[in-house]
């Protein structure tokens, strides 16, 4: 899927995510999870990555492989050096996505992209039969 880099994106994503999470077998508080977790990253694609470049776009895709979703949100941007953990209370008006997406997935990993230029965030929500068989 492919979205504007533009803040209404996000609510386009999240839709998109309810709908691959229905289709492999998501309970309701993983889906949940999995729709915050994309909103984070859909959120930081537009605003950081393409800097709401009315030209560039936000990519979304999904696999599921192995026991495991995964789901690639990338955007055109010029990519970053992640922060590294810290303990610290972030107060600040930004700046907590990552952290809030590492605690919502099973993980995730950043990949620069050269062809065509940007930055993936790809995150993994391991599929268990407990997790499909939640309401």
């Amino acid at each position: 899927m492919e979205l504007p880099s533009e803040v209404a994106s996000v609510h386009a994503a999240e839709a998109w995510t309810g709908e691959v999470a229905r289709v492999c077998g998501l309970g309701e508080g993983d889906r949940d999870r999995l729709g915050l977790a994309v909103h984070e990253a859909v959120a930081n694609a537009v605003l950081h990555g393409n800097r709401q470049e009315p030209g560039k776009r936000v990519r979304l895709a999904w696999e599921r492989q192995d026991g495991r979703l995964t789901v690639t949100v990338g955007d055109e941007g010029a990519g970053f050096t992640p922060p590294r953990p810290t303990t610290e209370l972030n107060l600040t008006p930004s700046g907590r996505g990552l952290l809030l997406i590492d605690h919502l997935t099973d993980g995730f990993r950043i990949v620069r992209r050269h062809d065509p230029p940007g930055t993936d965030v790809v995150l993994v929500l391991h599929l268990t039969e407990e997790r499909s068989r939640q309401p």
